[in-house]
């Protein structure tokens, strides 16, 4: 869901099957939030699935029923869905312009003449790009078709662009693929994901998305693609020789410098990684290679920095815990310790850590720290220290000034700190937020009086890598109980834990919404992220106890702390 325009609100636009849903910058203050249902899990099943084609003297509503079913396989361009329509329309009908997910039974009207309504309860939507919009609510669509007689059988002759396709088909048929652009200084690589079908020309597809501008809440000056305006893919579809995808594309290319199409190189191969059968990639222009030296230096890597081992404070003791013990961090640990700290966020490679303690946000580095905590507000949450060691400090209370990010060096904390609004409704309060892997991406766990809200926002940067303000939200699926706590699993997943009473419960949510449960834990009390996915997430609970996911629950490690500390 967007925010924008203070208004929370969805359009069905029925040109073509688009179905666009805009929002506004705030979150929404009403409205139902709905607990996790773990049979909304999408299928990961390899299914091939491949539906019949029309069976003769077949009535119209069959015709439709059976067009709208095959839908859901995009083999050899959607041959078997093309099956149902007149000669002369299969040709024009284009079913990539969207795909609508619908819920419920749906109907089919009979307007007389050969004319037929198709309605349906949508759910979400994902547009020619792949991008996928979750609705507030389910919307009623009504599609209207035209069919017509050849040989004696019925055809539809008219149809709006794109296909319909059921939850669960919609997990079958389609697979997320994340696109990379770089932040807006080059610095990192930022995924936007997207779902394409997965039996149709994927490869094709994620260029020609690549090519076109990043989802509305990551430009904005959040991101940048080093691909110029106006690039196209022209050759379709894109050949792979001995795992080589050879990208032929338009002339926009061929001004670019040399350090621009480095980059293009650069983010069209690590896009294109995750593709089966592609490990490697060029981009040509007439089917002729373009020149592109490659040095791989200052190049962004997808790695997130962190130590696999927990890193803990217990006792008088900070570090790494293994095996029942603790690998000191000299330099940090006696100054974190005696801050009495109830949250710490460590940045491994600068050496530095943002801790919250009794009296507020300091800053610990190996010279010691300030006589003074930077941030000495009421309400404060986690703070976090970004990749260019700016340090984020956030009272739980929104409003204009309740966003605070400090310098490196800071000399006066009230005069060098710099303001970042964060537009939420006056009700809510922010449980806590993390900085993603890419250092663009910030994650912020609202609670209101409908239940939790999970934010995503990209942030905008000077050349500096100043941090400008925050741009658009994006609002993953709501959540019922209590918020506790949450993190980025990776780059496109984050975890959120919830808790009515002393029962709490894991949520792992894509960045376009889609939901999973990861187990129930007893009384937790701080979820951080580690190494591999879900499995290096660790929670603390209220007495101390450090779990770990197993199976579909949660199971003591055998370990202890007072605080567990997120990690960068």
């Amino acid at each position: 869901m967007r925010a924008r325009g203070g208004l929370w609100r969805i359009q069905a636009m029925l040109l073509g099957l688009v179905f666009v849903i805009s929002g506004c910058t705030q979150i929404p203050s009403s409205g139902d939030v709905q607990a996790v249902d773990p049979q909304s899990v999408v299928s990961e099943d390899d299914v091939d699935f491949l539906p019949p084609g029309p069976s003769t003297g077949a009535s119209p509503e069959d015709i439709l029923e059976g067009f709208v079913a095959a839908g859901a396989a995009a083999q050899n361009n959607y041959r078997v869905a093309r099956s149902f329509l007149t000669e002369d329309f299969a040709d024009r009908w284009n079913p990539n312009q969207s795909a609508l997910i619908r819920e419920g039974e749906s109907r089919i009207i009979d307007q007389g003449g050969a004319s037929l309504v198709y309605e349906a309860q949508i759910i979400a939507s994902v547009d020619d790009s792949g991008r996928y919009e979750a609705a507030a609510s389910p919307t009623t669509q009504t599609l209207e078709f035209e069919l017509e007689e050849q040989a004696g059988q019925w055809r539809i002759s008219q149809a709006p662009d794109g296909i319909i396709l059921t939850d669960t088909s919609f997990g079958e048929a389609f697979e997320s693929y994340p696109l990379y652009y770089y932040s807006a200084d080059y610095r990192e690589l930022v995924p936007d994901l997207r779902w394409f079908a997965s039996r149709g020309d994927v490869l094709s597809k994620v260029v020609r998305g690549l090519f076109q501008e990043p989802s509305y809440w990551l430009a904005g000056g959040v991101t940048a693609s080093a691909f110029p305006s106006g690039t196209q893919l022209v050759l379709s579809p894109v050949p792979v020789v001995d795992g080589q995808a050879q990208v032929d594309v338009n002339e926009a290319v061929v001004d670019a410098n040399a350090t621009q199409r480095e980059r293009m190189l650069f983010q069209l191969s690590t896009t294109l990684s995750q593709i089966s059968g592609v490990s490697d990639a060029i981009i040509t222009y007439n089917q002729t290679p373009v020149r592109i030296i490659t040095t791989d230096e200052n190049q962004p890597v997808l790695t997130s920095g962190r130590d696999p081992r927990s890193l803990v404070v217990r006792g008088l003791d900070f570090g790494y815990l293994q095996a029942g013990r603790i690998d000191s961090i000299e330099g940090l640990e006696r100054t974190i310790v005696t801050l009495r700290p109830e949250e710490v966020f460590f940045n491994q490679s600068l050496q530095h850590a943002a801790v919250l303690g009794e009296a507020g946000v300091w800053r610990v580095t190996e010279s010691g720290v300030a006589d003074d905590p930077w941030d000495v507000r009421e309400e404060l949450i986690r703070p976090f220290i970004d990749s260019c060691g700016y340090t984020w400090s956030m009272t739980s209370t929104p409003g204009e000034d309740a966003l605070r990010v400090f310098p490196r060096v800071v000399v006066d904390p009230e005069s060098n700190a710099i303001a970042l609004p964060v537009d939420l409704p006056v009700e809510s309060s922010v449980v806590t937020m993390e900085i993603a892997r890419d250092n663009t991406r910030v994650l912020f766990l609202v609670q209101t009086d409908q239940g939790v809200r999970v934010l995503l926002a990209g942030i905008q940067r000077g050349p500096d890598c100043e941090p400008l303000g925050l741009g658009e939200f994006v609002e993953l699926t709501p959540l019922a109980n209590t918020a506790v706590d949450a993190a980025f699993v990776d780059d496109t997943t984050v975890a959120i834990v919830t808790r009515e009473g002393e029962a709490g419960e894991v949520v792992i949510q894509d960045v376009n919404g889609q939901v999973s449960l990861a187990g129930r834990p007893s009384a937790p009390q701080t979820l951080v992220a580690g190494v591999g996915g879900v499995s290096g997430l660790r929670l603390l609970t209220d007495q101390g106890t450090i779990l770990q996911p197993r199976g579909n629950g949660w199971q003591s490690t055998g370990e202890r702390a007072n605080v567990l500390a997120t990690q960068r």
